[in-house]
């Protein structure tokens, strides 16, 4: 599932953030690659639980670095 669940989290940054998708890999730290801010990560956090209708609680967004860890996240939270 990770394939689809990553393509859905790419573009919403894409789309959000004006990225190239070739800039949004599963490696890709927020911060660091895609320079991110505070208020740019509470606007993707927003996105992802409405495209998941999922909440993220405080503990899930501190431990979110890379794109990774936000599709690793969603797939524990939403198994096959």
């Amino acid at each position: 599932m990770s394939g689809i669940m990553f393509e859905k989290v790419q573009n919403i940054i894409v789309e959000q953030f004006e990225k190239e998708p070739s800039e949004v890999t599963m490696e890709s730290s927020l911060v660091d690659d895609l320079e991110l801010d505070s208020l740019d990560m509470f606007d993707m956090i927003c996105a992802l639980e409405k495209e998941f209708e999922f909440h993220f609680d405080r503990d899930m967004g501190a431990s979110i670095a890379t794109v990774g860890d936000i599709v690793k996240m969603l797939e524990s939270n939403f198994p096959e």
